[in-house]
């Protein structure tokens, strides 16, 4: 999500003829994008707009916007206070108007302009936000207190950003929200606004994240066994593989019920790949628990997982987790050794298999389950082609295009 509100804020400044550099010293302005989901990030973010004074005082006339999520947490007001050459600060929950910033600061911009929208991914994939916000209460998450609830955007909005970015030269639509699948506005459901944007011309491919397991549906099955163009490849975040600690972290799903939806969509498309988040540490979990989420990384057959130690936030400090770093540290490590061994196999078992492959550089693309492709030659950037799978080197499949 900041990745996208980066890249928006990017093709604003870019409207006004300005060109991102990575040299500061060179910079006319700075944006510092903040986060918050994790006390860490938060710390980070103010530790950098500490560090951005001197720039300020080398660069008086430069202008310096702080935005996002730690943004909002903290307050423009409190952030002016306690940094004075700060010019504007935006939070998460207006940042579809920092328009309206840049125009105080800098002038309105002219009606056309480049818009950077492949700031970090490649060029040939686009971020599409469909929603902001989220209506649930995980106890560990700070989203909604700081992103507000969920707000869904109408459909013309969305397909029109689609669009504009498909004719950019993309060639796969990101659709993103917090709970991306809990969409629905009026009467558009999250499959049908799928099934709208899978009918735009020039798109190769459609995927979206991060969906929350309570919000599929029986459409959405039969939408991605009926349309190849629609990726076979979902980020599902689990976060722990025992129920008590489920509950506890207020998910709204027992373990048996998150493996009964993966077991669903397997049996429909068998292909499918599926990767997950996991946090360990939480507060109160035993070894018991944390061995659950061990049995669950094999029983899922996740191709990966983003793996966190629990964060405790200054705001809430009666949610401390009773294991000190050191023992912390050990069962992220061990999770670590345990999805990267569970990663290599499921890798390993796509050998002899053809896959759909998107590719970015005559050698290199993605399939349809997201598995990095290097192929010796037959790719061009941009096209889709079938590759037969031959092996496999670290974390990427090696193939022929047939």
């Amino acid at each position: 999500m900041n990745s996208a509100d980066s890249a928006d804020i990017a093709a604003a400044f870019g409207r006004r003829g300005y060109e991102l550099t990575d040299e500061l010293k060179k910079a006319d302005a700075v944006v510092v994008n903040t986060c918050t989901v994790r006390q860490r990030a938060e710390d980070k973010a103010i530790s950098q707009i500490g560090r951005l004074r001197v720039w300020k005082e080398k660069h008086p006339e430069g202008k310096l916007f702080i935005v996002g999520c730690a943004a909002q947490k903290l307050g423009g007001k409190a952030i002016k206070n306690r940094f004075p050459f700060v010019d504007e600060v935006t939070g998460a929950r207006a940042i579809e108007y920092f328009e309206d910033a840049l125009c105080a600061q800098l002038g309105p911009a002219p009606e056309t302009g480049y818009p950077d929208s492949a700031l970090f991914r490649s060029p040939l994939s686009a971020y599409v936000t469909i929603m902001r916000g989220c209506s649930l209460k995980c106890s560990y998450c700070i989203v909604p207190a700081v992103r507000g609830p969920a707000v869904f955007l109408p459909p013309k909005t969305i397909l029109e950003d689609a669009r504009a970015k498909l004719a950019g030269g993309a060639k796969e639509i990101v659709l993103l929200g917090q709970t991306v699948n809990a969409y629905k506005h009026d009467k558009t459901t999250f499959s049908e606004l799928l099934r709208k944007v899978l009918a735009l011309p020039g798109l190769a491919r459609l995927r979206f994240m991060s969906p929350h397991p309570l919000y599929f549906d029986d459409a959405f099955t039969d939408l991605l066994v009926k349309s190849p163009k629609l990726a076979r490849y979902l980020h599902l975040p689990v976060q722990s593989g025992s129920d008590r600690i489920l509950k506890a972290m207020r998910r709204g799903y027992t373990r048996a019920q998150y493996l009964g939806l993966i077991a669903k969509l397997r049996a429909a498309v068998p292909d499918l790949a599926v990767s997950t988040d996991f946090i360990v540490g939480y507060p109160g979990e035993t070894e018991e628990d944390f061995a659950d989420t061990l049995s669950m990384l094999k029983e899922g057959r996740f191709s990966m997982a983003f793996c966190f130690k629990y964060s405790p936030r200054t705001d809430n400090p009666a949610m401390v987790s009773h294991l000190d770093e050191p023992a912390m540290e050990a069962r992220l490590e061990k999770l670590l050794a345990a999805v990267k061994k569970n990663s290599r196999v499921i890798l390993q078992e796509r050998i002899g298999k053809i896959e759909e492959v998107l590719f970015e550089t005559e050698n290199y693309g993605r399939t349809s389950g997201n598995f990095g492709c290097r192929v010796k030659a037959g790719g061009s950037p941009g096209s889709s082609a079938q590759a037969l799978i031959e092996g496999t080197d670290k974390n990427t499949l090696n193939g022929k295009v047939l």
